[in-house]
Order: C-alpha cells, then structure tokens, then sequence
C-alpha cells in the first residue's frame, strides 16, 4: 500500500515521541496530519519532560507515559516492546534524525506492521517506511518530512494546537480582565526572559530598563511569563513599572491563548518561543549561548550575541566569560528589533 493509504487504514496509531517540550511540540503538525489522514486511535508515547504538551495541547485518545531513565535503559527494552506488542498498534512513527539507536531498536523490536522513520545508517532495519534526511535545521521542518513521506502537504496545513477553541480563548481573556486587568484591547508585549541554566537567561539587571522601553517607546503593556520561582518573585517585585505578571499562573493552552492576543513577545530560546510560531505572532527572540539553527522561528527578529565564545550551549553549561554573550543583548538592541517589525 500506498504510505497515506497506511495512514487511513490503520485503526490504532502510536506515536513515538520523547523528549523535552519543544522536541515534543514541535512533532504537534505530524500528530494533527494523522488526526486528519485516518480514523485511527492515536496514542503517544512520551516521557515526563514532554508529556504537559500531549496533555494540554494536542488531540490524543491514549498517552502512554514513561521514566525517562526507564525508558532509556536497554536493560528494560524488551519489557517496553512486549508491552507495545500487546497493544497491537498497526502503525508507529517516530522522528529521530539524530539516530537514536535506543528508540529505533524500540520501534522495530514492537513488531508494529506499519514503521515511519529516519532509518539509522541506511541499514533498512528498523522503518518500513522511510523518511528521507532532512536538509532542514530546524526541527518543526525536519518532522514535516514526515507528513510529506506520507502523502501530506505542507506542515503550515498542520501547524494548529488542536485543544484550542474560540470559547477557550474568550474564557481565558476574560479571566485576565478579571484577575489582572487586562482588557482584550490592550496591546500586549509577552515578556519570557529567565531560565533556571543562567547560561540560557536573560540578565535580569537589564529588565527594568526593557520594562520601561515595551511601555515608553513601543506604546505596549509588559506582560511577564515562567514558571520558577525566581522569576515570580520578579514579577510582583515590578508591578509598580507596570509589569502584568503571570508567571507561574498559566496552563500551556492558556499560554496559547496569551500569545494569540499579543501583539509582540520579546523572549529567550525556549519552549514559549517555539510556540509564538504556532499561535502566529510577531517575535523578538534572543540567542545567547544558544544555537540559532533548529530553533530558528521564520519571520522572528532575532537579536544574538556577537562574540566568540557563543554559541557554546550544551556543550559548556557553566560560563567562564562572565556571561559576555547575555551582556552584549541590551536592551536598546532588543527595542530597535521589535521597531523593524
């Protein structure tokens, strides 16, 4: 059979994919492709790092939730594959272009009927179906791959948060009028500056003056978003700037709907900054020790560091340069970035 003739005939799906956040929402498009091309229950396989993205946002009947050190333990391979045999899915698909022996061993060892993939080395072993490299970098084109092996169009086609509704969003703004003042009217700059690696953070010294320059020169309301402590802290500490802090205080779909009604985020590279490309808006996004490649969002401004020792991420996550990288993006240059847009 035809690879999109696989697609619809198959009734039970399996999903292969671990990793973290982005990794997994990034995969999103391929998910909703099969939603489309089959009448299959879909089930994924995740780990703890991923799996708030399959529950919150994507249309799942099953999900299917590992350790990651189980899982990546070959002491535990055949237990997991005998356990996916007994499920009896007709068709799995997996996208691991770096060629995770690991993962790859799984899906074969599964014995599922249908197989999609990178194949590791070119050996034919593990994928029936065959996805071709990529010569893409960026891992939301990379997956797209995929949907074009199986008989699919463009990921743009597929590029949708499927949990999302019009009456969601309305709940969700009007909940930020209610607790936060926020009328749906307002103009709103999504601020995402601070990672627990300080390697990957914004330097907070410079967020009181970025604060100031959203309000003062781009005529938009701060609205401040993350999850750890430190930067919830932060937030109530700057209300008196006019600082709308949510950190802490948002569900990934109810960050979806945020970044629907924004009209500009300003943010580091991470899993918020993935996801402005899904929900449509514009982008200032900030490379320190990051990589630029696959974590590029098209038609983003993209302010980065201009000094030797970066990009230097995973490779050194400890700075011996005093974070030059995150000292050269001030944020004048940020401001300047969101003016060209």
């Amino acid at each position: 059979m035809k690879p999109i003739e696989v697609c619809a005939s198959a009734e039970r799906i399996l999903i292969l994919k671990t990793n973290f956040l982005g990794d997994v929402l990034n995969f999103l498009p391929v998910a909703n492709f099969l939603r489309k091309a089959s009448k299959a229950g879909i089930c994924w396989l995740v780990t703890k790092p991923g799996y708030p993205v399959v529950a919150e946002l994507a249309d799942a009947d099953e999900i299917l939730l590992l350790d990651d050190a189980y899982l990546y333990n070959y002491g535990n391979l055949l237990d997991i594959a005998s356990w996916l045999r007994e499920k009896r899915f007709d068709l799995l698909v997996t996208s691991y272009q770096e060629e995770c022996f690991l993962i790859s061993l799984l899906a074969l060892l599964s014995r599922t009927p249908e197989r999609v993939g990178y194949n590791l080395l070119n050996r034919g072993w593990f994928f029936n179906i065959v996805v071709p490299k990529s010569d893409s970098e960026r891992r939301v084109e990379i997956n797209a791959q995929i949907i074009k092996t199986l008989g699919g169009a463009g990921h743009k086609d597929y590029l949708y948060v499927p949990k999302a509704t019009v009456p969601g969003a309305e709940r969700f703004a009007a909940r930020l009028q209610a607790e936060f003042g926020v009328s749906p009217k307002d103009n709103l700059c999504v601020l995402h500056l601070y990672s627990p690696k300080p390697t990957k953070s914004f330097l907070m010294e410079y967020a009181d003056e970025l604060i100031a320059r959203v309000k003062a020169e781009l005529g938009m309301t701060p609205v401040l978003i993350g999850s750890e402590a430190e930067v919830r802290r932060f937030g109530e500490e700057r209300k008196k700037l006019g600082l709308v802090n949510l950190a802490g205080q948002l569900s990934l779909l109810e960050l979806y709907y945020l970044l629907k009604q924004a009209g500009l985020f300003i943010g580091i590279d991470s899993f918020p900054m993935q996801l402005t490309e899904f929900a449509g808006v514009k982008a200032v996004t900030l490379f320190g020790s990051t990589e630029i490649g696959e974590n590029r969002v098209p038609f983003a401004g993209t302010v980065r560091a201009e000094v030797k020792c970066a990009p230097c991420w995973p490779r050194k996550t400890e700075c011996d340069q005093g974070l030059a990288c995150w000292r050269e993006l001030k944020p004048e240059l940020i401001i300047r970035a969101a003016k060209e847009l």
